[in-house]
């Protein structure tokens, strides 16, 4: 995605007193990231916006991205931290994990003996979707 497309989607992905427009941003940001878009991805993971942070995520699921499963579920801590329910990020990351269960089985394991308890928590709680997915049958939170 060249510079002016992504600077107009992520303004209006910030922009809460447009909601029509910021949920429109977030599909065409699901629906225009690629693989060159990562390092922005994961930079919006950081956001002070859930909604930015969130849109990202589901970006990254879109585009399998098990290599940044650490700064998805830091991502994902910090909206419970912030008390957010994060119905549509844990949704963005089972169907990541489930997509690509094999891949996340290996990242999510070393990730489940984290330091960071509430990052093993996490990583914990979505083995079980990526052991199901596995299993070849279907889980939900």
């Amino acid at each position: 995605m060249d510079h002016a497309q992504w600077q107009r989607i992520v303004g209006a992905l910030r922009d809460v007193s447009d909601i029509d427009s910021a949920v429109a941003a977030a599909a065409e940001l699901q629906a225009s990231a690629s693989s060159e878009d990562l390092q922005r991805l994961v930079a919006l993971l950081t956001d002070e916006s859930f909604f930015v942070r969130e849109a990202a995520a589901w970006s990254l699921s879109d585009l399998g991205r098990v290599d940044v499963l650490p700064q998805l579920l830091a991502a994902y801590q910090r909206g419970f931290d912030e008390g957010h329910d994060n119905d549509g990020f844990s949704a963005a990351l089972i169907d990541l994990v489930q997509s690509k269960s094999v891949e996340s089985q290996t990242q999510l394991q070393a990730l489940a003996t984290a330091n960071d308890s509430a990052l093993r928590e996490n990583a914990v709680w979505l083995l079980e979707f990526v052991r199901d997915a596995l299993d070849g049958g279907a889980q939900s939170r």
